[in-house]
């Protein structure tokens, strides 16, 4: 009787614990949410940004996003410009310092970051209509700040995580890995500077370090939303 008593109480104890984190993860969410102006954004359409890649040389960079799951980012290198871009079905891109100008599908690794870019809310918002899976993995620190650390398992089998600051609830950092040249290589975006959009967060500079290292910066200088755009940008052309 008491062994059967102690097994109760032992599986009583572990709906009490996942019960108490499934808790802690919609009231961190619903605080992401409100912080990032998630009722401001839904009646965003599009959203056009500006600014400068800094790679060793600093580019003029320009992004599209369009509801519902289409992204466009348009860079020069050289005074030659390069695409990279979803249309909602097929990643493609351009890479003109190869000798190759021809747009060309994306590999699946790079197609499957490019497919996290274009979801126009963020992969946090609707995830379970989306087929994310979202667990509360811990806490974590980024920059000496307190973060909850949480792990998204995506539709498409990728996975990522994201840092989101413990006092003001937005996101500090996003981790996934990628596969270069064989390896598994760890990609960390920091985000950082964020303002005030119409009433929604936006980060005006992205810092990506690659296998530890710093990358590349980009440094945006101004977001418009809902202004008129084509949707043929974003599909691959035929030459």
């Amino acid at each position: 009787m008491k062994k059967l008593l102690s097994v109760t109480f032992a599986i009583l104890m572990i709906f009490s614990v996942a019960g108490a984190q499934e808790l802690v993860l919609n009231d961190i969410l619903s605080k992401y949410y409100k912080a990032m102006g998630i009722e401001n954004l839904r009646k965003v359409n599009t959203v056009i940004m500006k600014g400068t890649m800094i790679q060793q040389d600093a580019m003029p960079v320009k992004i599209v996003k369009m509801r519902p799951d289409q992204f466009l980012m348009e860079f020069d290198i050289q005074d030659i410009t390069a695409y990279q871009a979803y249309d909602g079905q097929t990643a493609w891109w351009t890479t003109p310092w190869t000798g190759n100008p021809k747009p060309q599908v994306m590999p699946d690794d790079r197609a499957k970051d490019m497919r996290s870019k274009a979801d126009f809310e963020g992969l946090l918002f609707d995830w379970k209509i989306k087929g994310h899976t979202v667990e509360l993995v811990g806490r974590d620190t980024v920059e000496k700040s307190p973060v909850y650390k949480l792990k998204i398992t995506k539709k498409d089998g990728g996975v990522e995580f994201l840092f989101i600051d413990a006092t003001k609830f937005i996101v500090q950092k996003r981790m996934y890995n990628r596969m270069v040249r064989g390896q598994d290589v760890t990609m960390e975006i920091y985000f950082r500077d964020y303002r005030l959009v119409q009433g929604i967060l936006f980060p005006f500079t992205q810092d990506t370090h690659f296998g530890g290292q710093p990358y590349n910066s980009l440094q945006l200088d101004t977001i418009e939303l809902n202004k008129s755009v084509d949707a043929q940008i974003f599909r691959m052309p035929a030459k």
